[in-house]
């Protein structure tokens, strides 16, 4: 594997490509404010691009609207994309992912599952019922991605040297689901790919999905990008999220709440003379402390 290790100093200013990307099964909320702050800071401190992509991949959760709300809430919070927004159920999205199927297919690296919910309850690590087995492709079946005992190192930018074996954490996973749609796994890949993205900022409740990705990209000859998780926002022990009914963020005010974001992210913001949003992002930016995030898994709030 590629050394993946990186110093607290600046990256290539030239090459920082960051980018949030959320899914639009909901307004934004304190915890994703928090995401999308920190990759937004982490691509400012580096003078780099900053892109959003709307990860609609799973059409049965989407909620309509909330595409434009989501970017409306940023752009209020004074944090604009510099590329156009992509989404995944955009015709071209949904031809790259049909083509690195196709790829992997023809490379026999896949097999069909027919393998229900029921079968699988309770099991952490997929046992490869189907991966040996003559499938009627006429059933209703997702398609799997071979996978082998083999290790995946990285260091990670906050949460530092990281091993995670697949065999271990998932086996061999899902790329295409039942229904047809393709599976969050390959579509970030293809994304983050396309997008050119050489660091990818994201909570730390999304890592062990990291090697699977990791894997799809050796795979794909494509470049590997750096990885920083930073801690999950918690409030009386859960997660701050959607499923939580976390609380949306549309209304309020974003001075006081980027405020309180940046507090959580161990920044400590001042209480600056004028109180505009623009003056607070700006400050947040250049003054961006990575480092204060290490080795931190929570943060309660």
């Amino acid at each position: 594997m590629p050394n993946q290790a990186k110093t607290w100093s600046k990256l290539n200013k030239t090459a920082y490509r960051g980018r949030f990307a959320p899914s639009p099964t909901g307004d934004l909320h304190l915890g994703s404010l928090v995401a999308a702050i920190a990759s937004y800071c982490q691509a400012r401190a580096n003078d780099g691009a900053w892109l959003l992509r709307i990860e609609d991949i799973d059409e049965t959760r989407t909620v309509p609207g909330t595409d434009q709300a989501i970017i409306q809430t940023l752009l209020k919070f004074g944090m604009e994309p510099d590329e156009p927004i992509i989404y995944q159920t955009d015709e071209l999205r949904q031809s790259n992912y049909q083509a690195v199927l196709q790829q992997l297919t023809e490379q026999n690296l896949t097999y069909p599952c027919v393998c229900t919910r029921k079968k699988l309850a309770g099991l952490n690590v997929y046992p490869g019922y189907c991966r040996d087995q003559k499938i009627d492709t006429s059933l209703l079946h997702s398609i799997r991605l071979k996978t082998a005992s083999q290790e995946f190192k990285f260091n990670d930018l906050w949460q530092g040297l990281q091993t995670q074996n697949m065999a271990m954490q998932s086996g061999d996973f899902n790329i295409k689901r039942k229904d047809g749609l393709f599976c969050y796994q390959l579509a970030v890949v293809v994304d983050d790919a396309a997008q050119g993205i050489t660091e990818v900022v994201r909570g730390i409740d999304i890592m062990d999905s990291t090697s699977r990705q990791m894997y799809l990209i050796d795979l794909l000859g494509l470049h590997q990008p750096n990885y920083a998780h930073f801690p999950v926002i918690t409030k009386n022990g859960s997660k701050l999220s959607k499923q939580n009914h976390a609380k949306p963020i549309t209304n309020e005010d974003p001075y006081t709440t980027t405020h309180l974001a940046l507090q959580l992210l161990q920044q400590e913001p001042p209480n600056l003379q004028q109180k505009t949003q623009s003056n607070l992002i700006n400050w947040a930016s250049k003054h961006w402390q990575p480092e204060r995030l290490r080795h931190l898994s929570e943060i309660n709030y």
